[in-house]
């Protein structure tokens, strides 16, 4: 029982002491948070082939499927889908052309 003790208040002591090292390091999650709003841009396309409710789950997935896209909301009784991505990686007309691989051609909203 003692060399438990003995063994547990040394890795106490171990990782309560790399506490201050955590502390001041940046934080790289922070920065790419930053950096990603950022980059970020959004879109709406019109959808207007969707007519069940499987057609809004079949979209959203084509969209994400796309490098870059981060975020995708179908609106399925506007009949639109609202995309969040980088521009840096991809573009309006490749997520228009992957909504309409699946059989959804979209545009994008004016």
């Amino acid at each position: 029982m003692k060399r438990l003790l003995i063994a547990a208040a040394g890795l106490l002591a171990i990782g309560v002491s790399g506490l201050p090292f955590i502390g001041s390091a940046p934080s790289p999650v922070l920065v790419s948070a930053a950096q990603a709003a950022e980059t970020q841009q959004t879109a709406t396309f019109d959808v207007p082939g969707m007519t069940c409710a499987l057609c809004p789950v079949t979209v959203r997935k084509a969209m994400e499927g796309v490098e870059g896209v981060r975020q995708v909301e179908v609106d399925f009784n506007a009949r639109t889908a609202t995309v969040k991505f980088d521009p840096s990686v991809t573009t309006i007309e490749a997520i228009a052309a992957a909504s309409a691989n699946a059989g959804y051609p979209a545009t994008v909203k004016g």
